[in-house]
C-alpha cells in the first residue's frame, strides 16, 4: 500500500474542498490510465474467454466481481458525500493549505 505524504493529502483535501466533497475521480482517471485501461482489457478478456468457451459460471464470476467493484465503490462514494459538510466544518483549512504550499505543520 502506498505511504501518502502531507502534502499529497493535504492537495486531495484541497480539491476535494473545491468540488463540494466530490473525490476528483476524473484527474485520478489521467494519472492512472494505463492502469485502468489494462484492467478494463483484463477483464474483457477473461469474460470473452469464458464465453467463448462457454464457462457461464466463470462468465458469471467476472461479471459479478466486476458489479461488485463498482458497487462498493459507489457506495463509499455515496457516504464520503454524506459525512462531508461535517468534515468540512472541523477541518482547520489554514493548516490544509499551509501543508500543501510545502510550509512545515507545527
Amino acid at each position: 500500500m502506498k505511504k501518502y505524504t502531507e502534502k499529497e493529502l493535504a492537495d486531495f483535501l484541497l480539491e476535494m474542498r473545491q468540488h463540494n466533497g466530490r473525490a476528483p475521480s476524473w484527474g485520478y482517471f489521467k494519472k492512472h490510465a494505463a492502469r485502468m485501461f489494462l484492467l478494463i482489457g483484463l477483464v474483457i478478456v477473461f469474460f470473452g474467454l469464458g464465453v467463448l468457451a462457454q464457462s457461464w459460471g466463470f462468465s458469471g464470476f467476472v461479471f459479478g466481481l466486476i458489479v461488485g467493484i463498482f458497487s462498493r465503490d459507489r457506495a463509499h462514494t455515496q457516504q464520503l458525500q454524506a459525512v462531508w459538510p461535517f468534515y468540512d466544518k472541523i477541518i482547520d483549512w489554514l493548516k490544509v493549505e499551509r501543508i500543501a504550499n510545502g510550509e512545515p505543520s507545527a
